[in-house]
């Protein structure tokens, strides 16, 4: 792989979060209750863009150092034209340092401040917004008794909007605390790297939107840290892109076969064959059933159609010798006939290929086959697809452990799909990606990423590459969508049309602009 890790966001785990503070600290230097104050800075310059003055904030604060970012939020806030009120939860006299410094500057500003006691939990407004700084990312255990009651209540407000300040209260960094309470919210606004709990499903209520907010940590320190787990972003993907030469041509770029469709699902492998052209393939066959011959010739002319014995289904794959890669899944069903077809091309083909859709059922039904797979392969799950060929989990972390400890074991690729798909190497890294929308949870989308990530295996990507890249592709290609129309009206095909887009955003560099008179001296 020629990637550049450096150049994701890095998942920490709190201890390691918490060395990184020291050592800004120590090494910018800069004092805690001013890196404090820069973060703060960070979360407020993203609120005030994001809100009007005139909605009424609530700022609920602990007594830590989560607690001081809250104080010094409330007074920023306020600072800004907000009308902010204060609810401190727990002892302020036995606060962090900082947070009491921040307490006492804060009783110079005209701010209603309550320590909450019982009986103090407020009644909120639709249209307040609260801002959550009670605990951050050091929290080691569930939040019970007083505190858990307030939130509860406050989960229980009609509040359309309530911010987390870097992870929502009671949520652990990189776990889960059995029977504690925590805060749902609408945003967390997350101080420089990413925090597991943050990515994994489960926890959508306690996440919703993320944003992420650099203060100015010491970068080279994060990258000295170990970790397994990242977030893609646009300039790490561009480090490992390849650019087409000036003679390349269509034999060099990549000899695709895509094997897809049976009766009632043709649309499935139109999909997944434009998406594969619209991706770069310089070659393209689609083999399908008898009556997907037509359709395919009409509807992707740019591709060669082989046509199976069979009218309905796919049942003999044609030769395989000259394909650099092969994708096959989508649409083509799981009849007994395409089962052997599947066994047929997993003896046969060496390299890696795509498989989704009805090839992980065929799979996950015939579980000796997996370990025929060629290694690098790149297996496109969704939740229920992998549930199937690995059994349940309890919880999104133990998944997570499950697909990491399927790609070791059998050396290939698995792209998890849904918000921030989870895409495991043979070596048990994991990216998290960063691109795509709720829209994109439609039929047909996992079919286009198929076409994706078969033409960039054939245009010389390895398996771990070409899911890492064409998961970001295809995300990036439903965000260009929504950045113009409503997220909701997104189809598959409408990522056909943005895929383009989508690719010149990654790939294609701009242009440096040259003076076009030299001055003389």
């Amino acid at each position: 792989m020629d990637m550049d890790l450096n150049l994701c966001l890095k998942v920490l785990d709190a201890e390691q979060i918490r060395q990184t503070d020291q050592f800004t600290i120590k090494n910018e230097p800069i004092h805690s209750i001013d890196l404090m104050e820069r973060a703060s800075e960070e979360f407020v310059r993203w609120f005030t863009g994001f809100f009007d003055t005139d909605l009424p904030v609530v700022v609920f604060s602990g007594t830590g150092n989560n607690g001081g970012d809250g104080l010094v939020i409330c007074r920023l806030l306020n600072d800004a034209g907000f009308t902010v009120s204060l609810f401190c939860v727990g002892d302020t006299d036995s606060s962090s340092r900082d947070f009491k410094i921040n307490f006492d500057i804060i009783q110079n500003y005209d701010i209603p401040q309550t320590v909450v006691e019982e009986n103090d939990f407020p009644n909120l407004g639709k249209d307040t917004i609260i801002v959550d700084a009670m605990f951050g990312s050091g929290l080691s255990r569930p939040i019970t008794g007083l505190i858990a009651d307030l939130i509860n209540h406050l989960n229980a407000q009609p509040c359309e909007y309530r911010v987390a300040v870097d992870i929502a209260s009671g949520l652990g960094c990189s776990n889960s605390f059995e029977g504690g309470a925590i805060m749902n919210v609408s945003h967390t606004v997350c101080f420089q790297v990413p925090k597991l709990s943050l990515l994994l499903p489960q926890n959508e209520n306690h996440c919703g939107e993320l944003i992420i907010k650099n203060i100015g940590l010491i970068e080279e320190y994060i990258q000295s840290l170990s970790s397994n787990y990242y977030f893609s972003t646009l300039s790490f993907v561009r480090s490992f892109v390849k650019q087409r030469s000036k003679f390349s041509h269509k034999g060099n770029a990549g000899k695709n076969l895509i094997v897809a469709g049976s009766l009632g699902k043709m649309g499935a492998a139109i999909l997944a064959g434009r998406a594969c052209l619209r991706a770069g393939a310089g070659l393209l066959t689609m083999h399908a059933p008898g009556c997907g011959r037509d359709v395919l010739q009409n509807s992707v002319p740019e591709a060669m159609v082989t046509v199976d014995q069979k009218e309905d289904l796919i049942s003999k794959p044609q030769d395989l010798t000259n394909y650099d890669a092969i994708g096959i899944g989508p649409g083509i069903g799981t009849d007994e006939q395409t089962a052997q077809a599947l066994l047929n091309i997993l003896e046969k083909f060496e390299r890696p290929m795509v498989l989704d859709a009805d090839a992980l059922n065929i799979l996950s039904a015939n579980q000796n086959w997996i370990t025929k797979i060629p290694q690098g392969s790149v297996l496109t799950p969704h939740p229920g697809e992998f549930k199937r060929l690995v059994g349940d989990w309890t919880d999104d972390y133990d998944r997570l452990i499950k697909q990491i400890n399927f790609c070791t074991k059998h050396k290939i690729v698995i792209l998890l799909k849904g918000a921030n798909s989870s895409i495991c190497s043979p070596e048990g890294m994991v990216v998290f990606n960063s691109t795509g929308n709720p829209g994109m949870a439609t039929g047909g989308s996992g079919d286009v990423l198929t076409g994706i990530i078969t033409a960039l295996l054939g245009q010389g990507y390895d398996g771990y590459e070409a899911a890492v890249l064409g998961a970001y592709l295809h995300g990036l290609a439903g965000d260009l969508f929504a950045k113009k129309n409503a997220e909701e009206a997104l189809i598959a095909s409408d990522l056909l049309v943005y895929l383009p887009r989508a690719i010149r955003k990654v790939v294609h560099r701009r242009k440096v602009k040259k003076n076009k008179k030299r001055r003389r001296h």
